[in-house]
């Protein structure tokens, strides 16, 4: 019992002189309980809607006031679009670049059908790239058009609603999560690479030779971040392959457009990973700190599962930090939508932008360093 006793002092002792781990095995739980409990959420909210109205009736307006007054949609009214783009064709392109989730057309003889009692049609067309909210969008649907209805007279079947659904026809999930895995794995296996880099030699004590070396603390900083940048490319490379091979996942878009978007990610990726090696002591705290920082918000708090517009108001802020919430929109819209790269230039420009920062603040960070051994 004496040595079993002193054992366990020795790695209390241990334990107490490691207050970050610690720290960190007590938080991750209060963290996941505060992001689970807000972001768990199936509601839409603002529900981005594109209405095509040939009908021009009073009707017709009263239905499309019926969607514009509801909380749950966001309505824009699509005429003429620029370029002599028919109002099809603009719907089309916003489906693609994301900034619509569904469009509806309303026929010519909508209002006419309706007044005579005849049975009338709507065509609404969803993107079902996430084939979860295309389900939810269609259900609310059904619902505000039966109010619709029943405000109208007592006949329930006067109104027929033809739905297709876009991207995703077979409304498979496999099509929506395998992409957005993609963007998760990517990111953390790409930070947990550099993320020890820094850490492992401060823990050998090779990192002295680096300090005393003439290179420059931005050069150190590159230099260890090119290598990884190959591996990730391959490891991308690998689970795109697997995901095409066993779940048979289409792929519409380009892949150049995929492919570059996928280096400036992983340029960000290791950017934050050597960013968290050059703050952490032991590569422990580093690969602990990197899992809780890359994981949890990329699952979360990116639209992987849940859709944003569920999110608080605080959480979603807080997503537009999250890198994998602008490469989940780049890899799904160019495998299942098979859109241009005009349709991403922003969230190419912010992930270059992470990039930046994150690089910078390692330079910043090493040379620190490298003044408290001088």
């Amino acid at each position: 019992m004496k040595r079993i006793k002193a054992v366990s002092l020795k790695e209390t002792f241990h334990i107490i002189r490691d207050p970050r781990s610690l720290a960190i095995l007590f938080l991750l739980p209060v963290v996941m309980i505060l992001v689970l409990g807000y972001s768990l959420s199936f509601d839409l909210d603002q529900i981005k809607t594109g209405i095509i109205d040939y009908s021009q009736g009073e009707l017709s307006n009263t239905l499309i006031q019926k969607f514009s007054n509801s909380d749950y949609y966001s309505v824009t009214q699509l005429v003429q679009g620029h370029e002599d783009q028919s109002p099809e064709e603009t719907a089309e392109e916003r489906l693609k670049s994301g900034n619509l989730q569904q469009v509806i057309i309303i026929p010519q003889d909508f209002s006419s059908n309706i007044n005579k009692g005849q049975i009338s049609n709507i065509g609404v067309i969803i993107d079902g790239s996430d084939s979860n909210i295309a389900n939810i969008i269609h259900q609310y649907n059904e619902m505000l058009v039966f109010d619709f209805i029943s405000e109208i007279q007592d006949i329930r079947d006067i109104l027929n609603i033809s739905t297709k659904l876009y991207f995703n026809p077979e409304n498979k999930s496999a099509f929506y999560i395998i992409p957005g895995l993609v963007a998760v794995i990517m990111i953390m296996i790409s930070a947990l690479l550099t993320s020890l880099s820094v850490a492992r030699e401060k823990e050998t004590g090779s990192i002295e030779l680096l300090f005393i070396s003439p290179l420059k603390s931005t050069e150190i900083v590159i230099g260890k971040t090119i290598p990884y940048v190959f591996i990730s490319l391959m490891e991308g490379a690998v689970i795109l392959i697997f995901a095409r091979m066993v779940f048979h996942i289409p792929f519409q878009g380009s892949m150049w457009i995929l492919l570059m978007f996928s280096l400036v990610y992983i340029v960000t990726g290791l950017s934050l990973g050597i960013t968290l090696s050059t703050i952490a002591k032991s590569q422990k705290v580093a690969m602990m700190t990197t899992l809780l920082i890359t994981l949890l918000p990329s699952i979360l708090l990116s639209g992987f599962i849940f859709p944003l517009d569920s999110l608080s108001p605080l959480l979603r802020t807080v997503s537009y930090l999250v890198p994998a919430t602008y490469f989940l929109e780049v890899i799904r819209g160019v495998i299942l939508k098979g859109a241009a790269l005009r349709h991403f230039a922003a969230q190419g420009l912010i992930l270059v932008g992470f990039s930046l920062f994150f690089l910078s603040i390692a330079s910043v960070r090493f040379s620190q360093l490298r003044k408290a051994k001088k």
